[in-house]
């Protein structure tokens, strides 16, 4: 399997999905999920934190991850959209947050992941071989054409 980083927006490819379910015109299949990590502080002295804080303390990043892929999975490619979005700092008495995706409804993945000035998106579609590839470019071409009026 090959990975092709795609240069386009998580929101246009949203926005395309949104429109296409709307239209009724969607085959493909979705799979939204969120899920939460808690990272390390980098340099937590540059943070002011002491010894006992450095220990205790992380940061919380939210991840949403979409994948749409073909009803016939045989045709061999598999397009993600993955947002990371720092939500801060968790203190060990902060209720803590579950490590394990949960799936998630496209609009719940587009308030919360995509958003301006929001995370870090990336966008990148996997595909089993060159037909796979090529396959998938006709669906691109398509998503990069979709104008959604506001």
């Amino acid at each position: 399997m090959e990975t092709y980083p795609l240069d386009i927006a998580a929101e246009q490819v949203v926005r395309w999905l949104v429109d296409e379910t709307r239209m009724g015109r969607r085959s493909l299949q979705i799979r939204a999920t969120r899920a939460y990590a808690d990272d390390e502080i980098p340099n937590p002295q540059d943070h002011g934190l002491g010894q006992e804080e450095r220990e205790d303390v992380t940061n919380v990043t939210a991840v949403g991850i979409l994948e749409i892929f073909p009803t016939h999975r045989a045709e061999g490619w598999l397009l993600r959209v993955r947002v990371e979005d720092a939500l801060g700092r968790r203190l060990p008495e902060d209720a803590s947050v579950s490590d394990t995706p949960e799936e998630i409804e496209l609009a719940s993945f587009q308030d919360e992941f995509v958003l301006p000035d929001r995370g870090t998106t990336f966008v990148a579609v996997e595909a089993d071989s060159d037909e796979a590839w090529s396959s998938f470019q006709t669906l691109l071409d398509k998503i990069r054409a979709n104008k959604h009026a506001d």
